[in-house]
Parts: structure tokens; sequence; C-alpha cells
């Protein structure tokens, strides 16, 4: 029943989140623009909030509003946030080979992918 409660806790956090990101994209990404400001500010923010929500949230809150906020939420806004926040985990505790091997191997294997999946669609496409 726990499960079914999380579930259901990260399923309405995700969803706001993912509307957050959407309208910052309709905001901030226009047509011409190069840079993409809407998914650089989410992912910014992103990383702030669940810096500062993290850290209101262990202190104040049940675990319920961690699910909802962090999972869900910032979850749903921006996936970079929980990225920077396990990075800044292994800062805190200066686990340096880890870091750099998750930062570049998250970068580097996360761009070889996005080219791998654009290569199977305009084969299959």
């Amino acid at each position: 029943m726990n499960t079914f409660k999380n579930l259901l806790l990260v399923f309405l956090g995700g969803g706001i989140g993912s509307m957050l990101r959407y309208l910052a994209g309709k905001l901030f990404n226009s047509v011409g623009n190069v840079f993409p400001w809407g998914t650089f500010i989410v992912n910014i923010v992103g990383c702030f909030i669940i810096g500062f929500v993290t850290n209101i949230l262990l202190k104040n809150f049940r675990s319920d509003w961690i699910i909802f906020g962090v999972f869900g939420i910032c979850g749903g806004l921006t996936t970079f946030s929980t990225f920077s926040h396990e990075a800044f985990v292994m800062i805190k505790h200066q686990n340096w080979i880890l870091l750099i091997s998750y930062i570049t191997s998250s970068i580097i294997i996360g761009l070889i992918m996005v080219r791998l999946g654009y290569l199977l669609c305009q084969s299959l496409f």
C-alpha cells in the first residue's frame, strides 16, 4: 500500500513538474533562438530547487513531501537537478573518482545515446 501511495505522489508531482517544464519552454524558447533558454532555465532552477527543497524537507517534513517535491516535481521538471544533487553528494563525501566518472560518463554516453537514437529514428522513418 505504501508503494502505491509513493508512486501516486511521484505521478502527481511529476505531472506538475512536466507542466512547468513545458510552460518554461513556451515562455523562453523562441523559434529563431539558438540557445535553449527554456531547458537551461529549468535545469538551473531545478538544481536550486532540489538543493533548497531537499534541505528544508529533510529537516521539517514527512517523507511524503520529499517524494512529492523532489522525486515528483523536480523529477518532472528536470532530471538534471537529480544528476547535480547526486554529484553534490559525491563531492560532499569527497568521492572524486566516482564524481569524475559519473559526470564524464553521463555527458559522453548521453550524447552518444542521443546520436544513436537520432540515427535509429532516421533509419526507421
